[in-house]
């Protein structure tokens, strides 16, 4: 009899959102690993766990799925890409499927390199310099030797007939009993957990940052205005507008100072 994976999925309880998505023999463990080994990187992940830390808060754990040992990649990365797709900020660096994890390959948006970016001025790094800040020296040999580099991938573009290729590849990958979801479907507890998530509320922005309104959810603010999809992504900081418009979550918006 083949050994079981749990799919599993860890909830921010100061909002009720799912943030990660992974997989484990034992789910329990695997939370307190989560929690102990925060200080060792500084992922997206363990910066979310540090920031539930100050607050005296620690995730919640559910199960999404319990699988076959020989399966639990496919699965993992159909759960990471599913959550992802309905809007879910999750904190994972890459698609699944990793053992152990990596960020091979991953790329950020210029508007998330300079959030990053924003986000370490000031701060010391937990595994250099024994967790002091960079000196002034430091930072000016950083800034020298990284002056004038040009990324590889800067300015190209691909060719029509090779985005074409790209589609046909992908074409009915996704489809029917080939859908990750095709005979699958979600507990109670975990619909419950999805349904909290959706109900986050949104703000409606000019393109010039002036606020219009505040939405219920998503999917009020799509058919309110009639947009079919984008402001998810807008929320997330992967697109900068949907619509004609900004969006942001109302949590994000009042955290910034209304900016």
């Amino acid at each position: 009899m083949e050994n079981k994976v749990y799919i599993y999925g860890l909830i921010d309880p100061s909002t009720n959102e799912l943030r990660y998505v992974g997989k484990s023999i034992s789910p329990k463990t695997r939370l307190r690993k989560h929690i102990s080994e925060r200080n060792l990187h500084d992922t997206y992940k363990d910066r979310w766990l540090w920031k539930l830390h100050d607050n005296k808060l620690k995730p919640e754990i559910i199960i999404l799925d319990i699988v076959d040992e020989s399966e639990w990649v496919f699965w993992e990365q159909h759960y990471i890409s599913y959550f992802k797709c309905l809007g879910c900020r999750l904190t994972n660096a890459t698609l699944g499927g990793d053992q152990p994890p990596s960020t091979k390959g991953r790329k950020h948006s210029e508007e998330s390199k300079l959030k990053m970016s924003k986000s370490k001025i000031g701060k010391s790094i937990p595994w250099l310099n024994n967790g002091n800040p960079r000196t002034k020296k430091h930072r000016d040999n950083l800034s020298k030797s990284l002056k004038g580099r040009i990324s590889p991938n800067k300015g190209k573009k691909f060719s029509e007939e090779y985005k074409k290729k790209l589609s046909k590849a992908h074409k009915g990958l996704q489809s029917g009993d080939k859908h990750p979801m095709y005979g699958k479907k979600h507990n109670d507890k975990t619909k419950k957990k999805l349904s909290e998530h959706f109900s986050l509320k949104i703000v409606q922005l000019s393109l010039n940052n002036e606020f219009i309104q505040i939405w219920d959810s998503i999917k009020k603010a799509q058919e309110g205005i009639n947009i079919k999809n984008g402001i998810s992504n807008c929320c997330q900081g992967k697109q900068k507008t949907a619509g004609g418009y900004k969006w942001k979550y109302l949590e994000d918006y009042e955290r910034n100072g209304r900016k």
